[in-house]
């Protein structure tokens, strides 16, 4: 006869609340936090308007200026800024965002 181990876990949402990953929640908005400030060097600038007017969403960063589906998809660039920042930056940043991500929330990136 085998010795029975008998585990009790909280429910789902709760152990992912406890780490802030709900939907929509706190890491996923640390996650757009830190997206936002990794592309800032990325976006496009001449005045500063358009990466100065973005907008951090629970789930997105949004650029509001009239001109910036323009700059996203056509911008030629000069050094680290020009068109679709946001792959780019996450081609560059993302395994340090990752690991940022997952500090945040209490775990750790192996």
């Amino acid at each position: 006869m085998g010795n029975k181990v008998r585990l009790k876990l909280d429910p789902t949402q709760k152990i992912l609340l406890k780490r802030g990953l709900n939907k929509n929640g706190a890491a996923q908005r640390f996650f757009s936090n830190e997206l936002r400030r990794k592309m800032d060097p990325y976006v496009p600038m001449r005045s500063g308007a358009l990466k100065n007017t973005a907008v951090v969403h629970e789930s997105s960063v949004e650029y509001v200026t009239p001109y910036a589906r323009r700059q996203y998809y056509e911008n030629k660039g000069t050094g680290m800024r020009g068109k679709q920042w946001d792959k780019r930056c996450w081609a560059e940043n993302g395994d340090q965002i990752v690991e940022s991500v997952a500090k945040f929330a209490g775990g750790e990136v192996k």
